[in-house]
């Protein structure tokens, strides 16, 4: 494409072009030119966060958006569109970076005014409407534009685009007005793969002859395969662009970009928030380092302000915290203001506000990252400079790169020139370019710097491959194909491609059916289509053995592969009762399910086995049956992932947070964050717990909800997603979660129907809690149950302390550490009930006294007992109802022997041992009735504990002494469970023991009138 000069001088006057217009007013007049004239419909600009392709950092034009509707995987939103689309462009295919403040008109941001056909239009109504909003609203002549097109190109293998010559011509273009040019000009393509197709441009010709290149419009046509072919597309499409900038420089009559009004107001900023520094002077000499500097600063506090209100977080975008790095350094040693990237941020939003929303909704956030990022970078610099001299002493040649700011530079560049001398070769491979990219974090045009200062080349290609393979592969494959069976993993793949299986069907992992409180996974009937031995070799059919591990491939599958965080499912597959096939692990593969397993036979059954039933083969039937016990508790986890995410929002409010990654096993789960502001607390971490403890007990619906990129962009604003995660086109899982706590993501792992099925929640602990990147690691279900059990029985044994022996408090305190350490593992520092739990323990180890024994505890127990029916007795009632204080501290033999023995008075008494209630009865002889009696007494307490009486022996009568069996209890309901006993003891109690005084009573007047008659 033909490039702009920069033209002289500190104005252009131009007698063609009358009338100024603001780059607002450019902006509106072309989007309402193709609504209001040509029946288009405006669209919102998409973010500048590529949502579903893995090819680009950033959208880099207005076609990214509609990428799947080019390719034919989800419809179009309508038949014609206009938009103005925020666009960036760093790294990838199209990088400006280099040349931004060098000239007038490379930009890392821009807006690109577009209009598009899906379908619909095609080429020759897509040039009419272009020249005609040229010439008429905004008033250009003819005489100064000049149109190119697409020449042909034997190597992509497409023809001449004579086509559109003639278009031009019938428009009244003259043939000296048209210009046929190759495809490095005029074919327009997007990335390394994706839509592509030749395109025509409308220059504007300058008196002195020079061009501006105002309007690119390109016919999609073809696609660019991953392996560099160029194939046609179903439909034809129009996609055009208009870069608004230019436009603006033109009919403002300015000589560059940064002449025109989205630039001047933040070029001023900048002088005037600078120190000792002269104003902007529009000078593009090699040598006019300020102003370059002045224009850099400009074009990237706005690629920094948009990207900011987009929802791109440095901590996921290396490419941007690079560039607020560059800015930070421009800003401190050019302009001597390190503040000033905060500064500007305001005249963006006053330039841009009124089209992008997004710049003032989000300003607070936006602020407070730069503010973060610029005490890092400060702490960055200081860190660096011991560093730079060492390594300039190995290798001299770096003191060129002595303006590089990245923290893992200095080792990456030693690996870089060990891994070098050990080749020996001219070429940077693409597998060292990545991990010099993604492990150290060295940006794509300082890996060039580094390159050219070692006279070597850069395998881009081949960087490019595995930056795309790294964005849409998991763990478990990545491992698997890093090691020798890579390709032979390809060939069995491309094999299946030959057969017309290009996929595994894997939708029934979602497949889950709940009966009351049961939730359970259907397993799945399908067949055997491929089987693989321990080296990848394919195998139409064999004996199974059970010493060698096998990869099998079904046309379906339940199990779940590692994606999104979560771990894989296991299971068992079975090819009949004799044969099974235990399955460890689950990969995807280019869309292919791998199943890797052991086989497991069965010996008992040798005759079966002597049969031929004994071969695999392919083709066979099988049945799929995941772990249910293993995927409840992941998908509990999963969804409690949601719901921590949430609530940490919600809890932050004043904090800017971006979720880096989660983790998902059967064991628990964590979330790693970055939090900008108001950072993780223990106060915080309590209210989030409780947040999700109410939203449990609601039992709140969770939703899942299947959309392609299409509808997704309608309900974005209200989505979290992970910054820099790609998504498919189609098939993109939306789950919700219902009040009180609203979640809303995009995920891809399985889930529970409710939030009651997670029963349980407890945040145990935060690695990183005061820094910018914490951790939160929480347990769900019964681990997490187990670990508040453990809580309870800590304070449990803060009660009764001051009786306890220190010797037994040294034991069950050892036993509570260990029992939650095997619980929570060791992800961080410990946090909320947890870290109570813990520093209650230590308390509790100091305060204990130091001269009681078991026969003490005893002693005491009993006189609690007394104690508590004398109390009862003051206080007019003639039975007591009590519970055994010290019983914590004992064993519950003792607790028996203590509750049981007799007493003066009706008694019923209970104690807690470790979990264990006990309870017994007693009524003296001369107090039972028919209706109040030991055994009945005590029956009245059985179904709150679900227990039974004990058995009567030969020493004594159910109806004066009764024993309830030992009955194990939550301590988490303890308390409640025996307040519930009491209060039913003492009603009956009550109602029962009146009687037996009222009988008392009736049988003494008997006795008197018996005497007065005789």
């Amino acid at each position: 494409m033909l490039r702009l000069l920069v033209l002289r001088g500190s104005t252009r006057k131009n007698s063609q072009i009358r009338r100024k217009s603001s780059s607002s007013n450019i902006r509106n007049t072309y989007i309402e030119y193709f609504v209001e004239n040509h029946g288009h419909k405006h669209i919102k600009s998409s973010s500048v966060v590529p949502l579903c392709d893995p090819t680009v950092p950033f959208v880099n034009a207005g076609m990214n958006q509609f990428k799947g509707v080019f390719l034919g995987v989800v419809d179009a939103p309508c038949p014609r569109a206009v938009n103005s689309q925020k666009c960036v462009r760093v790294g990838g295919k199209h990088n400006d970076l280099d040349l931004v403040g060098m000239d007038g008109h490379h930009h890392t941001f821009f807006e690109m005014l577009g209009n598009w056909s899906f379908g619909d239009y095609y080429k020759k109504e897509a040039c009419q409407m272009a020249w005609d909003l040229l010439l008429g609203p905004y008033r250009l002549k003819p005489d100064n534009l000049l149109v190119t097109y697409f020449a042909g190109d034997a190597v992509i293998g497409l023809e001449e685009d004579k086509e559109c010559r003639d278009i031009w011509k019938q428009i009244g273009v003259p043939s000296s007005r048209i210009k046929a040019h190759g495809a490095r000009d005029n074919f327009w393509e997007m990335g390394p793969t994706g839509p592509c197709g030749p395109c025509t441009e409308i220059h504007y010709v300058h008196p002195d002859g020079s061009l501006t290149e105002i309007w690119n419009i390109v016919f999609i046509q073809c696609n660019r395969e991953a392996d560099g072919k160029v194939v046609g597309l179903r439909k034809q499409h129009v996609d055009t662009g208009m870069g608004l900038e230019r436009m603006a420089a033109l009919l403002q009559g300015v000589p560059s970009n940064y002449d025109t009004d989205l630039f001047r107001p933040i070029l001023d900023a900048i002088h005037k928030n600078s120190n000792g520094v002269s104003a902007y002077s529009g000078n593009y000499n090699a040598d006019a380092t300020l102003d370059q500097a002045y224009r850099r600063l400009a074009d990237h506090a706005r690629m920094i302000s948009v990207c900011l209100a987009d929802g791109v977080f440095p901590s996921t975008s290396l490419n941007l915290k690079q560039i607020m790095r560059k800015s930070f350094k421009i800003s401190t040693d050019v302009f001597q203001n390190p503040n000033l990237l905060s500064i500007l941020y305001n005249e963006v939003r006053n330039t841009l506000g009124d089209t992008y929303p997004e710049l003032a909704l989000r300003e607070k956030e936006a602020k407070l990252v730069i503010d973060h990022e610029r005490e890092g970078y400060a702490k960055l610099r200081t860190s660096l400079r011991k560093k730079w001299k060492d390594l300039v002493q190995f290798y001299p040649e770096v003191a060129d790169l002595k303006d590089v700011e990245i923290a893992g530079f200095t080792l990456g560049y030693r690996e870089f020139k060990e891994t070098m001398a050990k080749l020996k070769s001219k070429i940077i491979p693409g597998d060292l370019v990545f991990k010099l990219y993604d492990t150290h974090g060295f940006q794509e045009d300082v890996i060039q710097r580094v390159a050219h200062v070692n006279n070597l080349e850069i395998d881009k290609q081949g960087f490019w491959k595995h930056l795309s393979d790294h964005r849409s592969r998991h763990k478990t494959a990545f491992k698997e194909r890093a090691s020798d069976r890579g390709s032979l993993f390809d060939n069995a793949i491309d094999k299946l491609n030959k057969i017309g299986i290009y996929k595994t069907d894997d939708s029934p992992k979602y497949d889950i059916r709940q009966i009351k409180d049961q939730i359970t996974c259907e397993n799945v009937d399908t067949k055997l289509v491929a089987i693989l031995n321990e080296d990848c070799e394919w195998i139409d059919f064999s004996e199974p053995s059970e010493n060698q591990p096998y990869y099998l491939t079904t046309e379906s599958t339940n199990f779940y592969c590692e994606e999104g965080g979560q771990i894989a499912d296991r299971g068992l597959a079975y090819f009949s009762e004799d044969i099974g096939f235990k399955i460890e692990s689950v990969f995807k593969i280019r869309d292919i399910v791998f199943h890797k397993g052991y086989f497991v036979l069965n010996r008992n059954n040798e005759n079966s086995l002597s049969e031929t039933s004994f071969y695999i083969n392919k083709g066979q039937n099988v049945t799929l049956e995941v772990d249910n016990e293993r995927r409840l508790n992941i998908m509990r986890n999963h969804t409690a992932v949601h719901l921590l995410n949430a609530a940490v929002r919600q809890v932050l409010r004043n904090s800017v947070i971006c979720q880096i990654g989660s983790k998902v096993t059967d064991k628990g789960l964590s979330l790693s964050l970055s939090v900008y502001g108001d950072k993780l607390s223990q106060d915080v971490i309590m209210e989030v717990q409780h947040l999700i403890r109410d939203s449990i007990k609601a039992n709140a619906p969770i939703v899942s909800q299947v959309l392609n990129s299409a509808q997704l962009s309608a309900q974005l604003s209200s989505v979290l997603m992970v910054p820099g995660e790609t998504y498919p086109e189609s098939g993109i899982r939306l789950v919700s979660t219902a009040r009180p706590l609203i979640s809303r993501e995009l995920c891809c792992g399985t889930h529970v129907p409710a939030t009651g099925a997670l029963g349980e929640l407890c945040v145990t602990q935060v690695k990183g809690a005061g820094s910018n990147s914490p951790t939160l690691h929480a347990l769900t279900g019964d681990a997490a149950a187990q670990a508040r059990e453990l809580f309870c029985r800590a304070h449990k044994l803060a009660e009764v302390i001051d009786l306890a022996e220190p010797a037994r408090v040294k034991e069950e305190v050892s036993a509570i550490k260990r029992e939650l350490s095997e619980l929570t593992g060791a992800g961080g520092a410990p946090c909320g009930e947890y870290a109570d739990c813990l520093a209650l323990l230590v308390n509790l180890t100091k305060r204990a006294s130091t001269n009681n024994n078991d026969v003490a505890l005893q002693a005491m127990a009993q006189a609690e007992i007394v104690e508590a029916c004398e109390e009862a007795q003051r206080s007019g009632r003639r039975f007591a109802v009590h519970f055994l204080r010290c019983s914590y501290l004992m064993h519950s033999d003792g607790v028996r022997a203590a509750v049981a023995a007799a007493r003066p008075l009706p008694a019923l008494l209970l104690g807690c041992a470790g979990g264990t209630v006990v309870a017994a009865a007693r009524v003296p002889q001369k107090m039972v009735t028919p209706s109040f009696t030991a055994e009945k007494w005590l029956s009245c307490l059985l179904p709150i504990f679900k227990a039974s009486l004990l058995p009567y022996d030969s020493g004594r009568s159910a109806i004066t002494h009764a024993e309830m069996s030992d009955t194990k209890v939550s301590l988490i309901n303890c308390e409640q469970l025996v307040q519930d006993a009491m209060r039913v003891a003492i009603k009956y109690a009550q109602a029962h023991y009146r009687h037996t005084e009222d009988d008392a009573e009736t049988r003494g007047k008997d006795r008197h009138k018996h005497q007065e008659r005789a």
